[in-house]
Formats: C-alpha cells, sequence, structure tokens
C-alpha cells in the first residue's frame, strides 16, 4: 500500500484496497490487515479509511465482523457492477452518451435472446409497468420504472456479466441525469413500441423499437455540442 497523503482521499483509499485485495490474491473468507496496520500504510487516518471500507461493504466486497475483523466475500454481479460504476465517477456528462452507447449495443446484441426467452409473466409485468409509466409523478419513479423494464427484458438470458454492466450503466445514467431536467420526449411511447413488439411476438418491428428508443441523445438534449 501507497502513501497517499498528497491525494484526494476517499475514493483514493478504495481503489487502493481495492488493489491490494487484487494483488494479493485474496480469496473470499480471507482478513484484510487490521485498521491500525491500514492506516499507517495508507498514510491517512482511521476515519478516512473506515469511509473507504464502508464502500466496499456497500457493494459487497468486504465485511466487518466484530472480534474477527475485515474479510473478503464472495463474487456476485451487484459488486461488478459496483466497482465499474466507481471507476466511472468523473464531472464528466460525456459518460451518459458512454453508457448510451453500452446499453444499445448489448439490448441489441442480445435481443435474439431476449425475444425468444420472454413468456407471458413478464409481458404481463411489462404491461404493469407501462401503466404505471403514464401516472408517474416524477423524473425518478419514471427512471426506476425504465430500469425495471429493461431489465425484465433481459432477465431470462441468465448471465450475470451483462447484468452486471446493464446496471452500471444505468447507476452512470442516473447519476448524470439526476443533475438535469429529463426532457420527457415520448419516454411512454418508446417503451409501449418495446412491449407492442413483444407481444405481437414480432422480431423485426422488436429491433425496430429499441433502435427507436436508443435514438435519445442526451448530449443534445441539455445543449451539448459534440
Amino acid at each position: 500500500m501507497k502513501n497517499l497523503k498528497n491525494k484526494k482521499l476517499y475514493l483514493q483509499v478504495y481503489e487502493e484496497l481495492r488493489a491490494y485485495i487484487v494483488q494479493n490474491n485474496l480469496r473470499p473468507g480471507d482478513k484484510l490487515p487490521t485498521e491500525m496496520e491500514m492506516a499507517k500504510n495508507l498514510g491517512v487516518s482511521r476515519n478516512v479509511l473506515r469511509e473507504a471500507i464502508k464502500t466496499l461493504e456497500i457493494i459487497g466486497v468486504v465485511s466487518s465482523k466484530p472480534g474477527y475483523g475485515i474479510v473478503v466475500n464472495s463474487f456476485n454481479s451487484n459488486f461488478l457492477s459496483s466497482v465499474i460504476f466507481l471507476n466511472l465517477i468523473a464531472d464528466d456528462i460525456d459518460l451518459v452518451s458512454q453508457s448510451q452507447q453500452v446499453r444499445k449495443v448489448l439490448e441489441l446484441g442480445f435481443a435474439r435472446q431476449s425475444f425468444e426467452s420472454i413468456d407471458e409473466g413478464q409481458l404481463k409485468e411489462l404491461e404493469a409497468i407501462l401503466t404505471a409509466m403514464q401516472s408517474a409523478d416524477t423524473h425518478i419513479d419514471f427512471y426506476t420504472l425504465d430500469a425495471d423494464f429493461h431489465k425484465i427484458i433481459l432477465r431470462n438470458i441468465k448471465n450475470d456479466v451483462l447484468i452486471a454492466f446493464i446496471d452500471s450503466a444505468w447507476a452512470c445514467d442516473r447519476y448524470y441525469r439526476s443533475k438535469f431536467i429529463d426532457d420527457g420526449i415520448l419516454r411512454y411511447e418508446k417503451h409501449k413500441r418495446i412491449y407492442d413488439a413483444l407481444k405481437a411476438r414480432d422480431f423485426p418491428a422488436f429491433q425496430e423499437a429499441l433502435m427507436y428508443h436508443f435514438s435519445y441523445n442526451f448530449k443534445e438534449s441539455i445543449g451539448v455540442r459534440e
């Protein structure tokens, strides 16, 4: 672990702890050094160290066990998506456009599998979400429904890595869009078009609806020129 006295601490310490786990090939159940040892090695206060450890706990990388210490957890897709998102955090709205590009490529790339695997129960879930979208009071309410809508479509693919990347793209998207006024253009209609294609079992229409859905350009909507 290297000294971080001259660096912005919170996420830097998180990055160092994560790197320590990887470089030392720690496995689920392995212990990290004591707080005193880590704080000394990193050159930071124990309060700053605890903030970084808390971040690792929130995303599921480690757990604190009273009387035993801090141990590494088993891998899960939520951990992967959180790590991806934390590595993207920066003051740069271009990340929203990048996350849209990732989502577009992944959702279109898995379109055939999601189309063929969706069942009647999931179509009913999508229909219920569409109904809720029509009465969503705020941008955040609609945003949550939007995320749920797409996750239902991808659910039966059973690919944890895909879901982790999609979740990180959603997290990035939400993190930045919450700072701006959403235009709301055709939000409901775009999702209704996707649902109608799935309901009709019309794959070309489903592909076209996905393409139409991703035609929205966030940067242009807030007046940022390419």
